[in-house]
């Protein structure tokens, strides 16, 4: 198509360009937008929890965020102006990250410690549900206000004793700072009962209704990306470094394998391709959020997430 008979897409991605946003890039440069007779516009972001709010607003027709917030959002706003339409991270990456000096191997050893937490971070947000779920009284976690930048510092230096965060930003960031893998304790929230969903293409309804083509090709062209860079992460990080030519190549390639492996590429996505989500496990999820964020009303499933945009199982394969 000429470039005038193309379709304007505008999509904000979770966060700064690094590694695990490298297949969008590629999707890109490969021309897969493109074929779809789409011009897409990828804006870097601040956080999973952003885009909920941008699309809502109509700066965005777009984005890669995170579905507990969606839920949190689509209860407390009756009209609902965006929607989930494929996750990709099926194993939530939430988690409270400690280093083995601190001895926390329990939710009850968080009890009386010091916890550093962004305010806008999933893991923070979502802690109740962690709570109520493994017993402990989250009142009795001491809590600590910190900005996402410094976050890992403050760990380093003991001025605080755990964070909650994505396991893959955080451990990165400390492994800047030189600190070992084997130092390092994850304590995942899906372990702890809190099994909920991540980070998922989230369109505006207004994309939806009125231009459903464009929809389900901008959904075909992230999954052909994704799909590739899974079979080929450093390939793929080729289209992010070229962007940011100050990013550590050999990091960003190991940062997208670690969400590859950790987040996306679960035995539920191996039987069933990217994207797939059991309706009983969407449920479970929406619960789990309703408490947890303590909700005025319960979402719907269909409320939350459509499938109407899915790509063809065959684009979706990951084996």
């Amino acid at each position: 198509l000429p470039a005038s008979a193309q379709e304007q897409v505008r999509m904000i991605l979770n966060w700064r360009l690094e590694g695990p946003n490298a297949p969008f890039f590629l999707a890109e440069d490969r021309g897969f937008f493109r074929e779809e007779g789409i011009t897409i516009r990828l804006d870097p972001g601040e956080g999973s929890s952003a885009p909920i709010g941008r699309i809502a607003a109509g700066t965005y027709d777009a984005g890669f965020g995170d579905i507990n917030t969606l839920i949190e959002f689509t209860a407390r706003q009756p009209e609902r102006r965006l929607m989930a339409a494929m996750v990709l991270y099926t194993r939530p990456p939430m988690a409270v990250v400690s280093l083995a000096r601190a001895n926390i191997q329990r939710p009850q050893d968080l009890l009386g410690r010091r916890v550093g937490a962004p305010q806008n971070d999933t893991g923070f947000r979502l802690f109740p549900a962690f709570a109520t779920l493994t017993g402990i009284d989250p009142a009795r976690v001491n809590f600590q206000a910190v900005a996402p930048t410094l976050r890992e510092t403050l760990l380093v230096r003991g001025d605080v004793e755990a964070v909650t965060g994505f396991d893959s930003t955080v451990w990165f960031a400390l492994k800047g700072l030189g600190v070992r893998r084997e130092d390092v304790r994850f304590m995942y929230y899906g372990d702890h009962g809190v099994d909920v969903l991540s980070n998922a293409i989230l369109i505006s309804t207004d994309l939806a209704e009125r231009r459903p083509q464009v929809a389900a090709g901008l959904l075909r062209a992230i999954a052909r990306g994704w799909v590739a860079s899974i079979r080929d992460p450093r390939a793929a990080v080729a289209h992010i470094t070229r962007r940011e030519p100050l990013l550590n190549a050999e990091l960003e390639v190991e940062r997208l394998q670690w969400v590859i492996d950790n987040q996306i590429a679960t035995p539920e996505a191996r039987a069933n391709g990217i994207g797939h989500v059991d309706p009983a496990r969407l449920n479970r999820a929406i619960d789990i959020v309703t408490q947890g964020f303590s909700l005025p009303r319960r979402p719907a499933a269909e409320e939350v997430l459509t499938d109407r945009f899915l790509p063809a199982a065959a684009l979706r394969r990951i084996n």
